[in-house]
């Protein structure tokens, strides 16, 4: 003879233990991947902001020694004293002002037509190079909280600082006189 038989049914689902073990379990696991996500993440983010900073300034000191190079941009025809710089000044310690000689040549500063005058300030964050014959301007770089210039007596110094985000870099340039 057999025992008695259960009448009861047998339940197939989890025990409320087993689900409060694995819910634990798996809140411990995301957190544990989290960690390590942000710490693999947080790095090339720095990266990302230190490479913006880099090449703002790249844009800066391109634009920079182009002009500062005794010659004006652009100035491909013509006679080659045409387009040179004759004349550098510094205005209020943070504006550059660079001038280019003109028709007829004279090799000497007029600082207003027939030479083109450009300038190097900073606007809203905006290192803006402004041609004053012209009218135009165009932003050189972004992120830049100021640009302190310092008379050398055989040239200028030019400090640079740029911010994006957290990161603070300033970068000097020395421009000697052509």
């Amino acid at each position: 003879m057999t025992g008695p038989v259960s009448t009861l049914p047998r339940s197939k689902g989890f025990s409320v233990i087993e689900i409060t073990v694995v819910s634990a379990l798996m809140s411990f696991l995301v957190l544990l991947i989290s960690g390590a996500w942000s710490g693999m993440g947080r790095p090339s983010a720095d990266a990302i902001v230190r490479c913006r900073v880099v090449q703002e300034a790249n844009l800066a000191v391109d634009s920079l020694t182009r002009d500062l190079g005794g010659s004006l941009q652009g100035q491909t025809t013509g006679e080659r004293k045409l387009g040179r710089m004759v004349g550098r000044t510094v205005v209020g310690g943070s504006q550059l002002r660079l001038c280019f000689d003109g028709e007829p040549i004279n090799a000497i500063p007029d600082w207003n037509a027939p030479d083109t005058v450009i300038t190097y300030d900073v606007q809203a964050n905006r290192l803006v190079r402004s041609n004053l014959q012209t009218g135009t301007a165009f932003t050189v770089a972004a992120n830049v909280d100021q640009m302190q210039l310092t008379e050398l007596p055989d040239g200028v110094r030019i400090d640079l600082t740029f911010t994006y985000r957290d990161i603070t870099r300033t970068y000097s340039i020395i421009a000697k006189s052509p």
